[in-house]
């Protein structure tokens, strides 16, 4: 598609480290097919595009990792924090079944029964495109838009998703935050609070940090349409026209930037004041009658264990177990709290370390008030 690679260029940066993956819908692993790749550059991304666009999802890191080596640590010091990512998206029972049965499809091989991949694929178009599913979602992403611009002086770059929705984009100048994660979850539920959005997805900002998007102008895998920008002032059709024949139109940064990281920073800056008083009020104490060594051997997997009971996953071919993060900033739906027997490290929040570390932050404790607890926990006599 002309015009790809300088609209990359604006929209991502002429310099960048990003994932892209295409995830498919038989197993990878099975069949040796990789999935993830690291884009540097506009016409790199555009290369992954190009092989696998209309069979695949293309996907791509919302933030710059700042470094190619921060694509496996994601070091939020290092990220490079310039937009926010919001999702509009329609529950439709419909959609869902055509999207199961193509996905059953889909895992024999792009070619397995051709014909109903065809039919099917037809249908949710249908849906999409005649039966206006999507509409919901749009027009609640227009009124965001309409309240945004009002607040902080530019609108949203809106993209219909391909299928059931729609994304929003909000540009600001790079800032750095103690959690985005947690600063975002609480902007995204009170608007989604006070304006009764239905289609306002929170997950997506519950892990912020780690988030992927569909590619601009890259096909979706089951409707075939395109991930197209639009307007408030475009009307359902014409952004269905949009996505049956996309045409590159121009974009620059500096006409949606605005002044909303100086929001999101009071944000920050009110919760983790907050946490630290919430912190100070409920120190920790550790269960009763609980025999853990706390020796240079602890496993801490049995640390964890007698600090917060039972895991909410565990694996027996596995060396870990998984946790809701226990953490009150980080709001946790799905375990991503990892305890290995070393370490933990959690894949939402981005906390990671020992049991030392762990009882300084979970706790608010200064070094030395965690070595005493650690003597008192030693020097304590066995519970018979």
């Amino acid at each position: 598609m002309k015009g790809l690679i300088p609209f990359y260029n604006s929209f991502y940066g002429s310099l960048f480290y990003r994932h892209f993956r295409r995830p498919p819908d038989f197993n990878s692993k099975e069949r040796k097919f990789r999935v993830q790749f690291s884009t540097e550059t506009p016409k790199n991304l555009w290369l992954h595009v190009h092989r696998n666009n209309g069979n695949y999802p293309c996907l791509a890191s919302v933030y710059d990792h700042g470094i190619k080596g921060n694509l496996k640590r994601r070091c939020s010091e290092v990220m490079i924090f310039d937009r926010a990512f919001f999702d509009f998206d329609v529950t439709h029972p419909m959609a869902h079944e055509l999207k199961k049965q193509l996905q059953r499809l889909r895992s024999q091989s792009l070619i397995y029964e051709k014909q109903k991949q065809q039919e099917l694929q037809q249908q949710l178009r249908d849906l999409i495109i005649n039966d206006r599913i999507a509409e919901p979602a749009i027009n609640e992403a227009k009124h965001f838009s309409r309240i945004f611009k009002e607040s902080f002086g530019q609108p949203p770059v809106l993209f219909f998703s391909g299928s059931k929705g729609c994304h929003a984009y909000l540009f600001f100048e790079p800032s750095n935050y103690t959690n985005l994660n947690r600063t975002l979850s609480w902007f995204a539920e009170q608007i989604k609070r006070v304006y009764k959005y239905k289609t306002l997805d929170l997950s997506v900002v519950h892990d912020a940090m780690v988030r992927l998007s569909r590619v601009p102008y890259s096909k979706h895998q089951y409707s075939l349409l395109s991930v197209v920008p639009f307007s408030v002032d475009d009307n359902y059709d014409e952004i269905m026209e949009k996505a049956l024949n996309p045409q590159v139109e121009s974009f620059q940064v500096p006409d949606h930037l605005t002044n909303f990281h100086t929001h999101l920073q009071g944000i920050d800056e009110t919760l983790t004041d907050n946490g630290r008083i919430n912190l100070l009020k409920r120190k920790y104490i550790p269960k009763a009658h609980v025999k853990v060594d706390m020796g240079s051997r602890l496993d801490h997997r049995e640390f964890f264990k007698a600090l917060l009971g039972d895991p909410a996953g565990i694996y027996p071919d596995k060396e870990y177990i998984m946790y809701r993060c226990p953490f009150p900033e980080h709001e946790d739906r799905n375990p991503s709290f990892r305890v290995h027997k070393n370490g933990y490290q959690c894949y939402g929040c981005q906390r990671k370390g020992n049991y030392f570390q762990f009882l300084k932050d979970y706790n608010g404790w200064n070094d030395e008030e965690v070595k005493h607890y650690i003597k008192i926990k030693k020097n304590r006599p066995p519970t018979p």
